[in-house]
C-alpha cells in the first residue's frame, strides 16, 4: 500500500520529466534516419548519373558491352543491377528472391519492391539498359543507432538523477498520505476505532482531523445502512414472488432466490437462454420504452414433461424521490394452481351449459327418430314382396342409421344428466380387470401390451362401481385408438403424499395431443377420431367430478398421453364398519 502511494506521486512527475527527453531523442533519431536515407539516395543517384554520363559521352561500339560490364563489376556496388530487355545482364543483389519481373513491375508502376527497398534507376536507351540500385531500408536504422550511441548513455543517467530527486521531494508528502491510507485500510476491514495521528499544522494535519470526523460519521451511517439492507434482504428472501431489478439500460442489477427458483422450473437442461428470461427482458424493455406499468400472464413449458407453468408478470418503472427513473422492477408469481382451478371452473360451467342444451335437444330429437324408425319398419314389411334387393338394403341402412342416432342421443342424455353416483367402497383392481376383459378384443387386434404397476396388492376407493368401470372403459378405448400396433399401455397406481387420495395413471405411447388442443379434450363433440362422437372424455370428466375426484391430462406429440385420476382412497383401518361391494 505504501509503495503504491509513492508510485502514484513519483511516476507522474518522473514521466513529465523524462517525456521531453524521449521526445527529443525520438525526433533526433528520426531526423538522423531520414538524413541517412536521403544521403543514401543522393549517393546512389550520383553514381547512376555519373555512370549514365560516362556511357553517353564515350562512344563504345556495341561489341564493347563486355568491357563496360567489367568496369561496372569492378565498382562492386551492393544491390546494383542492370536489366537488358527481360533479363539481368548484371545482378549483385543480396536478396536472391527478387527477380527481373518484380523489378520491371516496380519500374513500370513506380512502386517499391516488397515494401523493403527503395528503387533508384536510370535508363541507357542505346543498349536498352535499365541500371539501378535497391536501397535496403533495414540497414538504415543500424547506422542511425551508431550515430546516436551517445544518447543511449545520457538518457539512463538523466533518468537515474531525475528518479532520485523526485523520490526525495515526494518523501515529505507521502508519509501523511501513507498514514491516511492505513486508516482507509482499517475502514475497509470494518475497524472504525483506529485514530489517525498526523503531527503537522499544515493542510495535511487538518486533513487528518477531518478524516477522523468523517470516519466516525461513516461508522454511524454504515451501521444504519447494514440494518436496513439486512431487513430488505430478509423481505426479498422470504417472499415467494420473484423480484428482478434493472437499470435504465435494462441490465439486471439484483434478483431474489424466488426468481431463481421460478426460472429454474421452466429451464430445460440444454437451454442457454431460457424462454422465460427472454419474455421477462422483453417486457422490461417495453416498460422502459413506453414508461407504463405492464401486466400480463404468460405460460411456459415445465421441466416435467407435458406440464405448463403460468406466471403473472408485472413490470413498473423504479424511481427516486425526485421522480428520476433509475430502472425497472419486475415481479412475477407462479399462478399455475390458480390457473388450473380457473380452467376447471370454466370447464365445469361450459359443460353444465352444454349439458342443459344437449338434454333439451336430445328429448326433442328422440321422439321423431322413434316415429321414423317405426315408419321405415312398417313400410319395409308392407312392401317386402315388391322390393328389390337394393331397396331392402336401403331400408336396412336407414333403420341402422336411425339406431345409431338413437345411441348418440342416449350418450347425450348420459352426458347431460348422468345418474347420481352411489358412493361405495370399490376394489380398483377388480374393476380394472373387468374393464380390460371387456376391451380385450380391441387390445388383441392391435397387439397392445398392458403393463400394470401397483404400489400394493389390493387398493380400494370411494366411488360408484358402475361409473368407475365406465371411466376405465373409456380411457382404455381412447388409449388403444391413439396407439399404433404393438403399443404399450401402462396403468399405474400410487398414493398422493399427505392426502387421503390415490392417483391412477393411464399412460400410452400413442400420437399425443397438440398443446393448444389440450384444453378442448373434455369439450363435447371434440374428437380427432373419424368414427368418434367426442363424448367419451366429457362423460369421464363428469363422472370423476361427481365422485369427488379430479382428472388431469399431460401429452406430447409423438410421445404419448398421460391421463391422471385423483380419487378418494379407502383405508380399512380407518373405517372397518363401512360395507364393501366387490
Amino acid at each position: 500500500m505504501k509503495s503504491g502511494i509513492k508510485k502514484k506521486i513519483i511516476l507522474p512527475l518522473f514521466f513529465l520529466m523524462i517525456m521531453p527527453i524521449f521526445v527529443l531523442g525520438g525526433l533526433s533519431f528520426w531526423n538522423d534516419y531520414k538524413l541517412i536515407q536521403n544521403n543514401e539516395i543522393m549517393h546512389v543517384d550520383t553514381i547512376l548519373n555519373d555512370l549514365l554520363i560516362l556511357l553517353e559521352n564515350i562512344d563504345y561500339p556495341i561489341d564493347q558491352k563486355g568491357f563496360v560490364l567489367n568496369y561496372i563489376k569492378s565498382m562492386d556496388k551492393e544491390n546494383m543491377f542492370i536489366i537488358e530487355k527481360d533479363k539481368f545482364v548484371y545482378y549483385h543483389i543480396q536478396n536472391e528472391d527478387i527477380d527481373v519481373d518484380q523489378i520491371r513491375k516496380a519500374i513500370k508502376q513506380d512502386t517499391q519492391i516488397l515494401q523493403r527497398y527503395i528503387l533508384r534507376y536510370r535508363v541507357y536507351r542505346q543498349w536498352d539498359w535499365k541500371i539501378g540500385f535497391l536501397i535496403d531500408k533495414k540497414q538504415i536504422p543500424s547506422r542511425t543507432y551508431a550515430i546516436n550511441a551517445y544518447l543511449t548513455l545520457l538518457i539512463p543517467l538523466f533518468i537515474l538523477f531525475s528518479l532520485g530527486a523526485i523520490t526525495v521531494i515526494t518523501e515529505n508528502f507521502s508519509k501523511p498520505i501513507e498514514i491516511l491510507l492505513d486508516g482507509y485500510k482499517h475502514m475497509l476491514t470494518g475497524n472504525f476505532k483506529t485514530k489517525i495521528n498526523i503531527e503537522r499544522k499544515d493542510e495535511l494535519g487538518l486533513l487528518g482531523h477531518a478524516f477522523n470526523d468523517m470516519k466516525n460519521e461513516i461508522a454511524d451511517r454504515t451501521n444504519k445502512f447494514i440494518q436496513m439492507k439486512n431487513f430488505n434482504e430478509d423481505i426479498l428472501r422470504s417472499i415467494a414472488t420473484g423480484i428482478i431489478t434493472t437499470n435504465v439500460a435494462g441490465k439486471v442489477i439484483k434478483y431474489n432466490q424466488a426468481a431463481v427458483e421460478i426460472i429454474e422450473k421452466t429451464t430445460q437442461s440444454k437451454e442457454s437462454h431460457p424462454a422465460i428470461v427472454k419474455v421477462l427482458l422483453k417486457q422490461i424493455m417495453n416498460t422502459l420504452q413506453t414508461e407504463k406499468t405492464m401486466n400480463c400472464i404468460e405460460s411456459f413449458l415445465s421441466k416435467e414433461e407435458g406440464k405448463s407453468i403460468y406466471l403473472d408478470i408485472t413490470t413498473a418503472l423504479m424511481k427516486k424521490e425526485d421522480g428520476t427513473t433509475i430502472g425497472v422492477i419486475c415481479s412475477f408469481n407462479d399462478i399455475s394452481n390458480r390457473k388450473r382451478i380457473e380452467d376447471k371452473i370454466e370447464r365445469i360451467n361450459r359443460l353444465t351449459s352444454l349439458g342443459q342444451l344437449t338434454a333439451a335437444l336430445a328429448h326433442e330429437i328422440r321422439n321423431p327418430l322413434a316415429g321414423m324408425k317405426m315408419s321405415a319398419q312398417v313400410l319395409k314389411k308392407r312392401l317386402c314382396k315388391h322390393l328389390s334387393t337394393t331397396d331392402e338394403k336401403l331400408f336396412d341402412a336407414t333403420i341402422h342409421e336411425i339406431d345409431r342416432l338413437n345411441d348418440l342421443i342416449t350418450d347425450l342424455l348420459d352426458f347431460s344428466k348422468p345418474h347420481l353416483p352411489k358412493i361405495q367402497v370399490v376394489n380398483v383392481d377388480e374393476v380394472l380387470e373387468n374393464a380390460l376383459q371387456f376391451s380385450n378384443k380391441i387390445i388383441s387386434q392391435k397387439q397392445i401390451s398392458v403393463r400394470k404397476e401397483y404400489w400394493k396388492a389390493s387398493v380400494s376407493v370411494y366411488f360408484d362401481k358402475g361409473q368407475l368401470a365406465q371411466v376405465f372403459l373409456n380411457l382404455i378405448s381412447n388409449a388403444v385408438k391413439a396407439m399404433d400396433a404393438q403399443g404399450i399401455l401402462r396403468i399405474r397406481m400410487e398414493p398422493i403424499e399427505e392426502t387421503e387420495r390415490i392417483r391412477i395413471i393411464f399412460e400410452d405411447n400413442g400420437c399425443g395431443i397438440e398443446k393448444e388442443n389440450l384444453y378442448k379434450i373434455f369439450d363435447p363433440f371434440y374428437t380427432t377420431s373419424e368414427s368418434g362422437t367426442g363424448l367419451g372424455l366429457s362423460v369421464v370428466h363428469k363422472l370423476i367430478t361427481a365422485n369427488n375426484g379430479e382428472i388431469d391430462v399431460e401429452s406430447q406429440i409423438r410421445k404419448g398421453t398421460k391421463i391422471k385420476l385423483c380419487i378418494p382412497l379407502y383405508r380399512r383401518d380407518e373405517d372397518e364398519e363401512k360395507s364393501t361391494d366387490y
